[in-house]
């Protein structure tokens, strides 16, 4: 697809595109280069939503720093006899 640059540096999304990847008016996009040239990346409208669930496992941060806490408390209790 050929877009036209203007002269202020403006492209204009075909609505398409813009249709098929949720761009809408007010929504961030990210600028990335390659070798090539560069790419255009719709940002997720919820970060937070976006990045749940990308740690993958089956681990629970939680317990860890329990286990991390109890570990200084034991610690603790030794150096302290």
């Amino acid at each position: 697809m050929l877009v036209r640059v203007s002269p202020k540096g403006y492209i204009l999304i075909p609505k398409k595109l813009r249709e098929r990847y949720k761009v809408t008016p007010g929504r961030k996009v990210k600028l990335l280069e390659d070798e090539e040239g560069i790419i255009i990346k719709p940002l997720p409208e919820d970060p937070i939503e976006a990045a749940c669930g990308f740690l993958k496992g089956s681990f629970s941060l939680t317990q860890d720093l329990l286990k991390e806490h109890q570990k200084e408390l034991d610690d603790e209790q030794t150096h302290s006899l």
